[in-house]
Formats: C-alpha cells, sequence, structure tokens
C-alpha cells in the first residue's frame, strides 16, 4: 500500500513502532494527566494495568485504554479503546485491538459482564492499534462475525500481508483475522438488532479513507472509533482534514449523551466541542502557513496549542507535522 503522506515502510514505522509505541517521558505524565482531567463517577467493573472498563448504563461498557506505564513506556495489549453492547440474543464488541490478548480480555469481560461471548465485532478503521489483535475473539471452532467496511478490510489485509518487518515490534497481526461481514464503503446505516436493543452502524470518513461509529438511541451513546480523540492529538496520517472536521460537527450535532472515544475518556458534548475547537485551531495554523509560503515540513515546528484549550499530549514528539502535511495535501490539491 502506498500511502499519501509517507512510504510502506515508513508507514509501518509509525503504526507499529511510532503510533503504536509512542510515550516519552514527559507525554507519559501528560497523557496520565488528560485521562484523569474526566475521570467519572460511572462505575469501573474491571481494571487491569492497560485497560479498565466502565459500565455506562445496563448491558453497556465502555473499554478504556490505559497504556502509559507509570515508570514509561506503554503498555500495547489493547492500545485502543473499545465496547461492548449486550442485548437478550446477541452481544456487540467494539474493535481488534493492538493484540490477541486484548481482544481476548474484551471477549471475556462480555461473557462476564453482559452473559454471553461476542456474537459480533464492529470494527471503525483499518489501523493496528484497532485490527492486529482480532484473531482473540477467535474460540476453538467459534468465531463472531467482524463487521467493517469494504475499504477497511482491503487495508487491514494490505497492512498485514504486503509490508517488511521494521525495528521497534510486530508489524503483522499474527495469526491474520479479516473482517468477514463487509458493509459498503458508502452504505446507509445498518442497524443490528440485538434482542430489545439495536445498534446503529454508520459508515463515515475523515480520520481514514473509510470510518464506522456505532451508535446508539437509548441512552444516546455513540463509539467514535479515531474521528475523536479526547486529551490527546489527533494523528492525522491518513486523515482528509474538511472530511474529519465536518463528520465531527456532525456527531457534536447530533447531541449524544456520552462520546466514547478512540483514545482517552469517556466524555459529553463539551468534551467533544473542546475538540472540535482544537482541529479548528490547527486549521486556521495550517492556513496561515500555506498561504505564507511555508512548507508543512517547517510549519509545524513552531506551533503552539495555547493555553487556555487545555492539555493536548502529544503521543510522539513530532505529531503536529502529520496534521500540517495532511493540511497541505488536501489544499494543494
Amino acid at each position: 500500500m502506498t500511502s499519501p503522506c509517507c512510504s510502506r515502510r515508513n508507514f509501518l514505522g509509525l503504526s507499529c513502532s511510532g503510533y503504536l509505541a509512542f510515550a516519552w517521558g514527559a507525554a507519559v505524565l501528560g497523557a496520565k494527566q488528560a485521562f484523569a482531567q474526566e475521570a467519572s463517577a460511572r462505575k469501573r467493573v474491571a481494571k487491569e494495568s492497560w485497560s479498565y472498563i466502565e459500565r455506562l448504563s445496563d448491558g453497556l461498557y465502555a473499554n478504556i485504554s490505559t497504556p502509559f506505564k507509570p515508570g514509561g513506556g506503554v503498555d500495547p495489549t489493547t492500545f485502543s479503546n473499545g465496547g461492548i453492547i449486550a442485548g437478550k440474543e446477541r452481544v456487540v464488541v467494539i474493535e481488534g485491538f493492538n493484540t490477541t490478548k486484548g481482544a481476548a480480555w474484551q471477549a471475556e469481560a462480555a461473557k462476564e459482564y453482559a452473559g454471553k461471548y461476542p456474537t459480533h465485532v464492529v470494527l471503525t478503521h483499518f489501523h493496528p492499534d484497532h485490527s492486529n489483535g482480532l484473531a482473540g475473539y477467535q474460540r476453538g471452532a467459534e468465531s463472531p462475525a467482524i463487521i467493517s467496511t469494504a475499504k477497511t478490510r482491503e487495508l487491514v489485509i494490505e497492512v498485514n500481508t504486503k509490508v517488511e518487518p521494521t525495528e521497534g515490534g510486530m508489524v503483522r497481526a499474527n495469526p491474520l483475522r479479516a473482517p468477514d461481514a463487509v458493509l459498503a464503503n458508502d452504505a446507509q446505516p445498518v442497524t443490528v438488532d440485538l434482542g430489545g436493543r439495536s445498534v446503529r452502524l454508520v459508515t463515515r470518513r475523515g480520520h481514514t479513507p473509510s470510518d464506522v461509529t456505532i451508535e446508539m438511541d437509548d441512552p444516546r451513546v455513540v463509539f467514535c472509533g479515531d474521528l475523536f480523540f479526547n486529551g490527546l492529538f489527533p494523528f492525522y496520517g491518513h486523515a482528509t482534514p474538511t472530511v474529519l472536521r465536518k463528520q465531527v460537527g456532525q456527531l457534536y450535532e447530533e447531541k449524544f449523551d456520552m462520546y466514547v472515544p478512540g483514545h482517552g475518556p469517556v466524555t459529553d458534548a463539551k468534551g467533544l466541542k473542546r475538540y472540535m475547537e482544537l482541529l479548528d485551531h490547527v486549521e486556521a495554523a495550517a492556513r496561515k502557513a500555506i498561504e505564507a509560503g511555508t512548507p508543512a515540513a517547517e510549519a509545524w515546528k513552531s506551533y503552539v496549542i495555547p493555553e487556555s484549550m487545555g492539555t493536548w499530549t502529544k503521543f510522539r514528539p513530532d505529531v503536529y507535522r502529520f496534521g500540517f502535511e495532511a493540511w497541505e495535501r488536501e489544499l494543494k490539491k
């Protein structure tokens, strides 16, 4: 696969040794502060060093990844957030995580707290920290249906089968488990009946060429995938910034009570609005640099987030670069 912003080798270096193992010194501390800012009174029913599972409502749970180790570095077991949604007949879980251990842990949590193993897995997008562990849902001959868009399935397979290993961590999912229930890339919202409860799968774009949100009306909850980073500066490596901003704006306008981001704690509309303000600030800075003729490769180095916008952890020292490069790609087409 050829990425618009980097070579295949560089993309994998980012995804697996950089994007999936990103903590340095102050970044670890900053991320802990960001995760702690919105600690809620909702009950945490399970906790490991890499994640905690928080009860949002009856049969509804958010799995919040906490990969930062106290002494520095990361625990890559889950790395991304996930979720569990249970009906009387079926259970949907969200994401495959970075390792099979992470997926297997969520499957066992579904059995314990929802009463049955997952019948469906929904993958929000192709990035390895969300998809590498899908095989962990396999239990002997039994496996849930794994749902993604056609484009996401294509990218999961390409990333894991047509690349070379890089230093710093696993590149390929081992073993690879690709989605087997595919949504058209531009499908209308698809409703999955769980028995007395349903979820709506909505195809979107912006963070990647193909994203999915998982939405509920009772209670009003949306699992956003990486369209929304809460407290961490977002990854723009495969983003289309104008589309990303539009999609996030739509999520805000739809007025959900709870937003579960792809990374960071559960929040409400105020938390999402804060994220929108960050996206707008990045856009303004990138446009100003482009108008001045300053290349993205230089402009990002002087970018500063105002203190008034709160703490946004940089998961790698050069993370702003991807935002400026994404805007440069789109505006100079």
